[in-house]
């Protein structure tokens, strides 16, 4: 097909009115969209930086103690050993309320919105 006949083609059909109409908020619900797709994703990806910070932060520390007072550090290692189910327990816990705050909610609110 050439270019002219392409042109006539595109223009005539600019000229006549579509037999479809959009609702008037049909840009905000697409966006909308859009953006809770992505929020999901941004805010599970800074709840992992989180965690990953919380721990080297964790490793920075413990490497601090180990090179300042040794017997601190068994101490407290010895306490996790025998404490192991607790600590365990208290971690997930933390780790938890860490997603509910960054992810969760965020996500309920959205939710809420949107409806």
């Amino acid at each position: 097909m050439k270019n002219d006949e392409l042109n006539k083609i595109l223009d005539a059909s600019f000229k006549v009115e579509p037999d479809y109409h959009l609702s008037s908020d049909f840009v905000q619900k697409v966006t909308l969209a859009v953006v809770k797709r992505e929020q999901w994703k941004t805010d599970l990806v800074e709840y992992f930086y989180l965690m990953a910070g919380l721990f080297l932060l964790l490793v920075l520390v413990t490497g601090i103690y180990y090179l300042a007072d040794k017997e601190l550090l068994d101490k407290i290692a010895a306490f996790v050993k025998n404490n192991t189910i607790p600590v365990v327990f208290m971690g997930s816990i933390l780790s938890f309320i860490l997603l509910a705050d960054r992810v969760l909610l965020r996500l309920l609110f959205n939710l809420r919105k949107s409806n």
